[in-house]
């Protein structure tokens, strides 16, 4: 019997799972009934394509129709609820999967990985290695305007001083983490500027004692934007990145960064041999 009821368990999910349609269109009923019109409108499809997925769902007892207007039973309610982890973890991989699967992923703790869902819908840039804000000037004002703003670097990027800096003249609240070879390169290549961030009384700047690639390549998130860039399998970071705005992302973003922030040291001064901790 149980067995039984495992396997209709799984029917229902993959029922759900293997059609982008049917996992959208369940995705909008969960926040509300919606009519026909309504649903067409929204996911941009023909009723011609809708309707047979339609009368699956309704053939299993997922959705209900009254008149015009569908909604979720509540076995489809809770059956999406407990799926929803999963349709999200699906969905962040689609149009992206390439990217994923490529990418050096034990840089993110399990906590959020499991929650990588929280990612749906970023979108995928490329800048190349040696560019980064500067070719967004759209994305400057995220940071720039906004009241604070985190930054990770496991590897020197060419722009990470004067960004830094042109957020703390602004009064920005800016908290840095920098691995032990970006941040040598930081203290001894910028260290008049390195000096001028650390005098600010709105900046912070952290040191990661461990493997550069035992961190994200990069992580930025302001008020209202996560920009995120991840080592391929190879250990070689290949100027890509995630870019999202959702609420979620932003969480997900800021307790990435507060994760390494105390596995990190806060810098208190740049001596001539580098740095020296606080304890």
């Amino acid at each position: 019997m149980l067995e039984g009821a495992n396997q209709m368990k799984l029917q229902l999910v993959n029922l759900l799972l293997f059609s982008e349609k049917r996992k959208d269109l369940v995705l909008l009923l969960e926040e509300k009934p919606r009519s026909i019109d309504e649903i067409l409108d929204m996911l941009q499809i023909s009723r011609v394509s809708l309707l047979p997925h339609i009368k699956k769902l309704k053939e299993e007892g997922l959705i209900l129709q009254q008149g015009d207007i569908y909604s979720l039973s509540i076995i489809g309610s809770i059956l999406v609820k407990k799926a929803s982890p999963l349709l999200d973890a699906a969905s962040t991989f689609e149009g992206n999967d390439y990217y994923w699967g490529h990418r050096k992923l034990d840089s993110i703790p399990f906590h959020l990985l499991k929650r990588i869902g929280d990612l749906k819908g970023n979108q995928l840039l490329e800048p190349g290695l040696t560019h980064g804000f500067d070719l967004f000037p759209e994305l400057i004002d995220h940071f720039t305007e906004s009241s604070k703003v985190m930054l990770l670097f496991s590897f020197f990027h060419p722009l990470a001083p004067s960004f830094s800096m042109e957020l703390a003249k602004k009064n920005v609240q800016v908290q840095l983490i920098f691995s032990r070879d970006s941040f040598d390169r930081f203290s001894g290549d910028f260290r008049d500027m390195g000096e001028q961030i650390l005098a600010k009384k709105n900046a912070s700047v952290f040191v990661y004692s461990g493997l550069p690639l035992e961190i994200p390549a990069l992580v930025a998130i302001s008020d209202s934007a996560l920009l995120l860039g991840l080592f391929n399998k190879k250990g070689r970071f290949e100027g890509q990145y995630l870019l999202g705005f959702e609420p979620r992302a932003l969480v997900w973003g800021r307790e990435l960064f507060e994760y390494y922030k105390e596995k990190s040291e806060k810098v208190s001064s740049i001596d001539s041999s580098g740095s020296i901790f606080d304890n």
